[in-house]
């Protein structure tokens, strides 16, 4: 259990550092992080990648904005983040929770985008073309 949460607990800096290798600096970029509860479909913040993955964009100079259809824009404004609306232009954007509502998301949801980090592996390929979508952990595929 403690292996599997200090892996949980380095992801965040993972991601932002492969958006980072990817697109240079990530400084005035638009970044919305897709999730701000821990898991799909549940309002909790406990144990959540959203805190370090925010902490690590705003250190690189990015504007942060955060979108979760479990909570409210005040109650994500309540956690000190700006609050992001679908059909927004956007730069980047981190999957951190695996909410259904995020595996019907395309290019006309976050126009603009130049890249996906879906680190729930939850978004549609199909629905992206044209735009780097990157896939972070669910480790090695079973034997077939």
């Amino acid at each position: 259990m403690a292996t599997a949460r200090a892996a949980n607990a380095a992801m965040p800096e993972y991601a932002v550092s492969r958006a980072e290798a990817l697109l240079g600096s990530l400084s005035g970029l638009r970044v919305v992080v897709l999730g701000a509860s821990y898991r799909g479909k549940v309002k909790e913040t406990a144990f959540s990648g959203v805190f370090a993955t925010v902490d690590a964009l705003r250190s690189r100079g990015a504007h942060v904005l955060v979108h979760d259809p479990m909570y409210t824009d005040d109650e994500l404004a309540g956690h000190g983040w700006d609050p992001y609306s679908l059909g927004e232009p956007v730069d980047v954007a981190i999957v951190q929770a695996d909410h259904p509502e995020y595996a019907t998301l395309s290019t006309d949801d976050l126009p603009g985008l130049r890249l996906l980090l879906d680190g729930r592996r939850v978004t549609d390929p199909a629905r992206f073309t044209g735009v780097p979508r990157l896939t972070i952990g669910g480790g090695e595929p079973a034997p077939a």
